[in-house]
Formats: structure tokens, sequence, C-alpha cells
């Protein structure tokens, strides 16, 4: 199941969901300018990827930045689709500022949880906390609509499939609590928004 809302178009520049894959695809690059090929082994990815013990030491900005981070092709397109497709499905109904706080927001409450529940000297990277996330406001979205057992049983088959990493390590903590922060955060700010405008339809289709 899935949801849309049309409405007034703007650029694609315009759009979050954009111009955060375009943020992860320069990271991407970067990184394999650096000379990384998915196995962490330049400045830029140590920089930048969450090592637990680094953080523990003063390396704050890693719980962040790890979001930016991912370890080879497959996984930034999997990531990518994945951002594109709950994103744009999120970004019209949240608006740009509620939708980045429920991004950030959960990506972070994924870091902060794998920091404490991951062996210390664990590196960690990827958007998929976040990514989960919009899939968390997604079904906070569908309670709207009435949809929102179906939305959450879609959730909850999406991490099922995720947990097997299609043959990566996978940090299952970022995906839950990335998806509980998600829930949560778009639970609060669908309530407090207000009813559609008469300026915009909305069509809901399946599959």
């Amino acid at each position: 199941m899935s949801f849309y809302r049309y409405g007034k178009q703007g650029s694609l520049l315009s759009s979050p969901t954009i111009l955060l894959i375009i943020a992860n695809a320069f990271v991407f690059v970067v990184m394999l300018i650096s000379g990384d090929f998915g196995d962490c082994n330049s400045l830029t990815c140590e920089l930048l990827a969450q090592t637990n013990q680094s953080v523990f030491q003063g390396a704050y900005w890693q719980l962040f930045t790890s979001m930016f981070v991912h370890f080879g092709f497959v996984h930034i397109i999997f990531n990518m689709f994945a951002l594109y497709y709950f994103g744009r499905l999120n970004e019209t109904y949240f608006g740009a500022r509620s939708y980045l706080a429920i991004y950030f927001g959960a990506g972070l409450l994924g870091s902060v949880m794998s920091l404490f529940l991951l062996p210390l000297n664990s590196l960690s990277g990827g958007a998929s906390g976040a990514i989960f996330g919009l899939v968390g406001s997604y079904v906070a979205l569908a309670r709207r609509t009435g949809h929102m057992r179906v939305a959450f049983l879609y959730a909850i088959m999406m991490l099922v499939m995720s947990a097997t990493g299609f043959g990566m390590a996978v940090n299952d903590f970022a995906h839950v609590f990335g998806f509980v922060g998600g829930l949560a955060m778009g639970l609060l700010l669908s309530r407090e928004s207000p009813s559609l405008s008469p300026g915009y339809s909305v069509t809901y289709t399946y599959g």
C-alpha cells in the first residue's frame, strides 16, 4: 500500500529527499576517490563512519556523519532506492522542516542506541536507520487513512527482510530504533498538522 499527495511542484532541488540523495552520493564519491571500496580503509571513512570506541573518546560527530557513509555499491544503491521511495511518500505531507526532523531524529536515535548495544570496536554507517524512520512515519500517516495495520505489517516485513542483510552485516538496532523513532515523531507531527488543505488532493494506491 502506498499513498501520496498531489500539490504544487517545485524543482527537484527543492525536494529534501533529492538533496539527501545528492549528499549521500557526494560522500560516497569522496570515499571512492580516497580509496575506499567497501572496506573503510581511508581517512575519510575513519573520520565519518561510527566507531563506538572513537565516539566514546570524543568523536561525537560520527553519530551524525555515519548516516552518510556507505560500504560499497550494493549498500548505497539499496539505501538510496528506499530513501527515494519513502522520502517522496513523506515529504509532501510533513513539509521539509518536519520531514528532516524525522529523518535525522530517527537516524540519530539509531546511532545512539547502536553505540550502547553494539560491541566497543564496532564500525557502522549508512542511511538505513534514518530511512526506517521514514518507514515509521509512513505508518503514522497510514493511521489517518485507516490503513495503519496494513502499513505496520508492511514495515515489519521490511525489517525482517533487512535482517537477512543480502550477505552483509546488518545493524538491526539502527533499523529497529530508527523505525520506532520515526513512528513516534510521525504520530506526533501528524497529530499536530492541520487537515489537508482544499488545494490538494490525495490518491491511494496499492502495491
